[in-house]
């Protein structure tokens, strides 16, 4: 690969981290786990303040979310120039903000996407971002929604779970590879596969296997009880949970499942979460 960005794109606890674990531990090929605090194959994200920083003479904090928009395309022109494939990662909707591109397609190559089924996903952002579920229920549902401007990340536009997903893959000529963090989870040697043969690298089943395991849940929960993770939202949190698939049963309530499927519920049959008669199936 050479020039411009390969997105690694989702909505937030959905398994980006994961995936950009596993793409480390495989380009790198080492003989043990890579640190999850040395990732250095997607070391960049759109929201870094970072990236926006040299290009403004105040502190990135103190921009507004139009000021933070107006950088978006000189940095993601800068990351398109490098002279290998920039991969970045990404929780913003494939969408516009103040009558602008958030992502800048003229300076992409492509995109893997990975979508989790917004049932877990409401339950793993209400966890980390210490909200309660109906407030989870509602975000989700929210075309408004984002994540505010802090030190850690500029602002984010996610809009609805079912929207970002649709805004990807909506684009004429526009493909990305769609992997479903399900399927991740229950058949990874198949899935992780296909992102090594999407960034046309050589058939190694021996490589691919190792990253998968030095990938896994037990050992990324593991690095971070012993040294912590330098990308967690708060001190006292812990980003690697199990990872359950399905784990939502045990904390929405009949009357949240239904309205997720209400605002959800086309995408979520496409997508193979609900049978016929509209019952989650995971």
């Amino acid at each position: 690969m050479a020039g411009g960005i390969l997105w690694l794109a989702s909505y937030p606890k959905s398994g980006n981290t994961w995936v950009r674990i596993f793409l480390d531990n495989l380009f790198r090929n080492a003989r043990e786990p890579v640190s999850i605090n040395d990732l250095q194959v997607v070391n960049f994200g759109d929201a870094q303040p970072r990236l926006y920083q040299p290009l403004s003479d105040r502190p990135v904090t103190d921009l507004s979310d139009e000021e933070i928009q107006r950088l978006r395309e000189p940095v993601q022109r800068h990351l398109a120039s490098r002279a290998e494939t920039s991969i970045v990662k990404t929780h913003n909707i494939l969408g516009h903000a103040f009558d602008t591109p958030i992502i800048h397609l003229e300076h992409s190559m492509g995109a893997i996407y990975i979508v989790r089924n917004v049932f877990d996903v409401t339950v793993s952002l209400a966890r980390h971002y210490g909200t309660s579920m109906d407030d989870a229920v509602e975000g989700i549902g929210r075309p408004t929604m984002h994540t505010p401007t802090t030190s850690a990340a500029v602002v984010q536009h996610l809009g609805r779970w079912c929207d970002h997903y649709r805004s990807w893959m909506s684009v004429p000529g526009f493909e990305p590879l769609v992997l479903r963090y399900e399927d991740l989870r229950a058949k990874p040697f198949k899935q992780f596969s296909k992102i090594a043969k999407f960034l046309k690298l050589p058939a190694n089943p021996d490589r691919v296997k190792r990253a998968i395991r030095f990938s896994n849940f037990d050992e990324v929960s593991r690095q971070e009880q012993r040294h912590g993770f330098t990308e967690r939202v708060r001190e006292d949190q812990t980003f690697f949970r199990t990872g359950k698939v399905g784990g939502w049963r045990q904390h929405l309530t009949e009357a949240q499942v239904a309205r997720l499927i209400d605002v959800h519920g086309e995408v979520l049959r496409e997508l193979g979460y609900l049978d016929k008669v509209d019952r989650p199936t995971v």
